[in-house]
């Protein structure tokens, strides 16, 4: 985190010299008083200016990544965090190089998930609800290959659907990788989509159209 020491004639001019160093706005920063100004004697002997001292707070994905090593420390995972984006649309961080990965991401990314939520609700506590932000985790590239290979499995499940004119169920899923089904075979004209069930256990019926 950046911080600045200045001194100024009294506390607010301090801080607004301090403000301009920094290039930022008061709602971004906090303000330590390091010493109150004094008029000495008559107002001219030991006369002496007010000193603050003023930290940018830590953004999201700062603030996301500081969350995510220490829960990493407690778990006793050794790895590497790298912010693979940091703007308007959210951080997505990346951990890579530990030998206990798989892990961290669990069965169907269920642990990487829990993370995920847990480091969101940290990392956005103290944020106002205009600065907070999306919090993406992922496991040496784990969300993309999931991905695909749930696209994979709809198409899949989607011809043999077609082939035999029955439903195919597909196995519990994730709210994420339910929505990632649907997308995938959004423009099969030969087959519709749709979720049942409760949460952990609803599922994605794949049915067949009549052929017209």
């Amino acid at each position: 985190m950046r911080s600045i020491e200045q001194s100024g004639r009294n506390v607010e001019d301090a801080v607004q010299a301090a403000l301009k160093a920094l290039g930022v706005s008061r709602e971004q920063v906090e303000v330590e008083v390091l010493a109150e100004q004094s008029r000495g004697l008559l107002g001219i002997l030991g006369h002496s200016e007010a000193k603050v001292r003023v930290t940018v707070k830590a953004g999201v994905g700062e603030r996301a990544q500081e969350v995510l090593k220490e829960i990493l420390g407690y778990m006793g995972v050794e790895a590497t965090l790298r912010v693979v984006s940091d703007d308007a649309e959210g951080v997505w961080l990346d951990i890579s190089g530990g030998a206990d990965i798989g892990l961290l991401i669990g069965k169907r990314g269920q642990t990487l998930a829990a993370l995920q939520l847990v480091t969101a609700m940290i990392a956005n506590r103290q944020q106002p609800p205009e600065e907070r932000k999306k919090v993406i985790l992922d496991a040496e590239g784990y969300r993309d290959r999931r991905e695909r290979a749930l696209s994979s499995m709809a198409r899949n499940a989607a011809e043999r659907a077609k082939r035999s004119g029955r439903e195919v169920a597909l196995e519990a899923l994730s709210p994420r990788e339910r929505r990632i089904v649907h997308l995938a075979l959004a423009e099969d004209p030969g087959v519709a989509t749709r979720s049942e069930g409760t949460d952990p256990d609803r599922i994605v019926i794949i049915s067949p159209r009549p052929s017209r």
